[in-house]
């Protein structure tokens, strides 16, 4: 390899190759950079952009919505109809071998009202079904009376609901207000001069009695209404009982005698307690029925 003052022929034309394309190599260098510096730039002042002008707006709105939504959301929770609180089911011996059942239940929903099927559950074997029903901010009471098992088992029972219907309060139809609705509906009706007294035995029984008045003093009749006594001693119901009044009318006083055929001792409290679905217009009197003949 020839060699010109130290250098090869290589080296020459490595330098001569540099010599003639430095400028266009330099040049392409510098646009390569700018274009570099360009993008990099470009890209943080698109981020600033779409931070503050663009995505900014955006998701300020699905913060908003997302607020909106979860109160929404919220307002659905609170209007949506609670749990029916149920007490302990409560079992009673009867005579002849039978039994006599009940449960309490409130509903605490000031708008919404409850319809449902409901039997009981006891040693393994059902009572028959009945309709019931919880009016709004209202207690009921349910009972099976006089039910007789076909075999022997304990007295634990168990409450068991069905086809559950809810329904909300329509203002228009209680004049805009449920409480004043059945004040003026029913705050006439009272139980008045309760008493429980226990009889001396009859015919090898004891036979007690419990008597009590039912007074219309209001301005509407009602088709029928029932009424659960339960007897208490203390606050622990030792019996309980169901009886149906026909066409009471306004201005009414209705005499009641409910006979207890089971030994029961140391009553001392009598509880009565209505049961009627006053947002059912068909439990009310017609005008023409109001009237005592």
């Amino acid at each position: 390899m020839e060699s010109y003052s130290g250098f090869s022929s290589g080296d020459l034309q490595k330098a001569n190759w540099w010599i003639r394309h430095r400028i266009r190599i330099l040049f392409w260098s510098r646009v390569i950079l700018i274009a570099s510096n360009v993008l990099v730039w470009g890209y943080v002042l698109y981020g600033l952009l779409d931070a503050y002008a663009l995505s900014y707006p955006r998701e300020s709105r699905i913060t908003l919505d997302i607020a909106q939504n979860q109160a929404i959301l919220d307002r659905i929770e609170q209007d949506r109809p609670g749990n029916i609180g149920t007490s302990q089911v409560l079992v009673f011996p009867a005579t002849e071998s039978r039994f006599d059942i009940m449960v309490d239940l409130e509903n605490r929903n000031e708008q919404w009202w409850v319809e449902f099927s409901y039997r009981f559950s006891i040693s393994g074997e059902q009572t028959p079904v009945h309709q019931g029903y919880v009016l709004p901010a209202s207690q009921t009471t349910l009972t099976e009376l006089g039910w007789k098992p076909k075999g022997k088992g304990g007295r634990a029972a168990q409450l068991v609901v069905e086809n559950i219907r809810w329904h909300r309060v329509n203002p228009s139809e209680v004049e805009n207000n449920y409480d004043e609705f059945v004040r003026k509906r029913f705050g006439g009706v009272a139980v008045e001069r309760v008493r429980f007294e226990m009889a001396a035995p009859t015919q090898g029984a004891s036979l007690s009695r419990t008597t009590f008045d039912v007074v219309n003093r209001g301005a509407y009749g009602y088709w029928s209404i029932d009424y659960v006594i339960k007897l208490k001693r203390g606050n622990t119901v030792v019996a309980v009982n169901r009886i149906n009044l026909l066409d009471l009318k306004p201005s009414e006083t209705r005499p009641v005698e409910l006979y207890w055929f089971d030994k029961i001792q140391g009553v001392n409290k009598t509880e009565v307690i209505p049961i009627i679905n006053l947002l059912d217009p068909n439990v009310y009197l017609p005008s023409d029925r109001l009237t005592t003949p």
